[in-house]
């Protein structure tokens, strides 16, 4: 299962050109509520820096507009207890 992620435009410090970048929501969150850093990545001149505190505040805006739901635990289907009879025996 592909763990949930979310795209979005960054901007290559080298030439501001903007390409999309991904990553995980977890990963994000994570990083917005321990105060950690978030690297970024722009592929056209192969370029990483750490977010900045704008950068930071637009993806903290993001996930909050978002609609996530906690994931439902997966339930197990038990089969309905069986009535064991005792060959002979009369009550």
């Amino acid at each position: 299962m592909n763990e949930p992620a979310i795209q979005f435009p960054v901007v290559c410090p080298e030439c501001a050109l903007e390409s999309p970048f991904q990553l995980p929501i977890a990963v994000i969150a994570q990083a917005l509520l321990t105060g950690k850093s978030i690297r970024l990545h722009a592929s056209c001149h192969d370029q990483y820096w750490t977010a900045t505190f704008i950068e930071r505040e637009q993806l903290r805006r993001t996930l909050r507009t978002m609609n996530i739901e906690a994931p439902h635990p997966v339930s197990t289907i038990s089969s309905p207890a069986r009535k064991v009879e005792s060959a002979g025996a009369n009550p």
